[in-house]
């Protein structure tokens, strides 16, 4: 029975690519920025800057600020989200309960999709947040005006 929960999970993202779009883009924009802080904060290039630990500390209390800032913001949109998916999706929910599922089953696939659709932003924001982390630390370097050859680093703690 859980294995028809997870066909009906997929076919549903699939069927709904519209509605999924815009909670795929603000995640994966939301996590690369939030890798791209912790990656600019943990670079060992920026050690060689003058001024690194007031910059250090100031960038930790960046990342720690745009972590509460986008928890509320990404709750808010999840909210909105799911309620518009609710709302577009009032047929094929009476559809489900028609053929028998509980409330209890109609939101473990609810579940299900909202879940592999965060695995996928949050995969896609670390993935573009590594791709674009060079050139975020090259237009940085060139900002403060360091000369200095950028090689590529990947940030554990980002990920």
């Amino acid at each position: 029975m859980s294995n028809l929960y997870l066909r009906l999970a997929k076919t549903n993202i699939r069927n709904n690519r519209q509605l999924y779009l815009p909670y795929l883009i603000s995640g994966i924009v939301t996590v690369a920025m939030f890798y791209l802080m912790i990656f600019i904060n943990n670079n060992p290039g920026m050690k060689t800057i003058p001024g690194a630990a007031n910059l250090k500390m100031i960038m930790s209390m960046g990342v720690g600020i745009i972590a509460i800032l986008y928890e509320g913001y990404v709750t808010d949109i999840i909210t909105n989200l799911t309620t518009n998916w609710i709302k577009n999706r009032k047929k094929e929910i009476g559809v489900y309960n028609i053929l028998g599922m509980e409330k209890r089953h109609i939101a473990k696939v609810l579940g299900q999709e909202t879940f592999f659709v965060a695995v996928i932003a949050i995969a896609g924001g670390v993935l573009s947040g590594i791709v674009f982390s060079k050139l975020i630390l090259m237009l940085l370097y060139r900002m403060l005006g360091f000369q200095e050859s950028v090689s590529f680093y990947v940030a554990k703690a980002g990920i």
